[in-house]
């Protein structure tokens, strides 16, 4: 077989695990689960992405606090195809370039063929913590690894004498940057890191000027990004409304954090997190065994960052998707020290070393097969919800074809919507009580639609809502059509 069939093989090899593996986990996208759309971040994403593909503006026509190039992804895979394909195929691009970049980055240290073992770690690790697709750190994977892979290859063939990092690295960094920016802010800490850590090895190596050409092309890079999306918005008349949405509404959310607050989310999140904790060590242990400094130093900051990052959020499984890139380079230098000292690993100085890093690995693949088993468990059990998309179409059904276009949601899943096939009339159309803990306009707001402007029909959460408003307009306004064990449904009656 000639070198080019190796390498379609090798590729196809790697689209088709990238593949499978989405047909199972991935199903809130995946053509295995029809009619059903993930968690709620997944819906949210989707109806914005459907309805910007329907000619919508983001953050004026329909809301949510994450970044526009998100939301185009979305709207691009709803005209490849509609109702989540177009999506799963984008997803699966994604992930194969995640497999590819992985492998390349392992083939840096030693061959190809013990590189896949990063490839089975990395899977584990995001199969535990997928949650049905289609969320932001998913989409995140390719721009944190591709820095991390060229940074790697700077460092790992460092030339003699006066450093210089290639500017066309630092374009790339910059865009990649800018793009997670642009996703969701904090999933850019590990490219931070990166420049960081370029940044102390130019400046001590005194090379100014390849590092200010550095800067200068990182700069580049990332106002290359935002040119084209500070474009869109400009012409939208939507520039401020984007910024709010992405930064200053979360910035508000970030101030209502409470962290981690009891024992139980506590022990949660050290489970989670110790993917870097093994990598944190690791980076300590490779630095002070003088193999490589600044791998070391990118080992040790990036795991830091990203724990510090996931410390301040909540615990929910998805964000711990970060943690693969560090755990994947963790795993990496291990294996390296290991070959490169196997012969001296159980004499004194090495053995504690061993011991220690050993069981942190070790622990850290026992959490996650516990964690992949109750995933897969939870698939079989509770994926596809059928009965919440027959309830969905059972309400819709006493909805008036010509009245669909005035539906709208209070608390309702987003997931209701694509389900029943409805257009939201609002761009406030879920999770208003949750949005209004960090931002009182966001009820205000919807309140004043209501009362001025209200639509033929309401769907209300049968769960008890704080904005005791909306009870008032639903008596004045409004009557009780059908309820089921989710929702109920309102219809205008003055």
């Amino acid at each position: 077989m000639n070198a080019k069939k190796k390498i379609l093989l090798f590729y196809g090899i790697l689209s088709g695990v990238a593949l499978l593996f989405l047909l199972f986990f991935s199903y809130g996208t995946s053509p295995l689960f029809t009619n059903n759309y993930g968690i709620s971040d997944s819906s949210v994403f989707l109806i914005i992405g459907k309805e910007i593909a329907n000619g919508a503006v983001p953050y004026i026509d329909i809301f949510d606090h994450k970044g526009p190039i998100l939301f185009f992804l979305e709207a691009l895979g709803w005209l490849i195809k509609p109702n989540g394909i177009g999506i799963f195929f984008i997803q699966w691009i994604f992930m194969t370039l995640n497999l590819i970049i992985i492998l390349k980055i392992g083939a840096l240290f030693f061959n190809k063929k013990l590189a896949w073992i990063l490839i089975i770690f990395f899977l584990l690790i995001l199969a535990s913590t997928f949650e049905g697709g289609n969320l932001t750190e998913e989409y995140c994977l390719p721009f944190l690894l591709l820095p991390l892979y060229l940074s790697l290859k700077y460092f790992k063939k460092l030339p003699q004498g006066i450093p210089m990092h290639p500017p066309l690295y630092a374009l790339v960094y910059g865009m990649c940057f800018t793009l997670i920016v642009f996703i969701r802010l904090n999933n850019a800490v590990l490219i931070c890191a990166i420049v960081l850590v370029v940044m102390i090895q130019l400046l001590s190596n005194k090379a100014y000027r390849n590092f200010f050409d550095n800067a200068l092309t990182f700069l580049s890079g990332s106002f290359g990004v935002f040119s084209v999306i500070a474009i869109y918005f400009l012409i939208n008349h939507a520039f401020g409304e984007m910024i709010y949405g992405t930064f200053l509404f979360n910035m508000k959310y970030a101030e209502g954090l409470t962290g981690i607050t009891t024992p139980d989310e506590l022990v949660k999140f050290a489970y989670s997190v110790s993917p870097v904790i093994f990598s944190g060590a690791m980076g300590i242990i490779y630095l002070f065994k003088k193999e490589n400094l600044y791998i070391g130093l990118i080992l040790i900051i990036g795991s830091a960052a990203t724990f510090f990052s996931l410390l301040l959020g909540g615990v929910f499984y998805h964000y711990f998707i970060l943690t693969t890139p560090c755990f994947i380079l963790g795993i990496i230098l291990m294996i390296d020290l290991y070959v490169k000292n196997r012969k001296r690993i159980w004499v004194e100085g090495y053995r504690p070393v061993a011991i220690v890093i050993g069981m942190l690995f070790i622990g850290t693949a026992g959490i996650y097969l516990n964690f992949l088993d109750e995933t897969i468990n939870d698939i079989a059990i509770n994926q596809p919800q059928r009965d919440y998309y027959e309830n969905a179409l059972s309400i819709k059904s006493s909805i008036p074809q010509g009245d669909l276009d005035s539906v709208f949601g209070y608390s309702v899943p987003a997931g209701w919507f694509l389900m029943a096939d409805i257009t939201p009339c609002y761009k406030y159309f879920t999770l208003q009580e949750w949005w209004g803990l960090y931002d009182p306009e966001v009820i205000l707001e919807t309140n004043e639609m209501l009362e001025n402007n209200p639509p033929k029909w309401i769907v209300m959460n049968n769960d008890k809502q704080t904005n005791q408003i909306i009870y008032d307009i639903l008596a004045t306004k409004y009557q009780l059509v059908t309820q089921d064990k989710v929702v109920a449904l309102y219809h205008l009656s003055i």
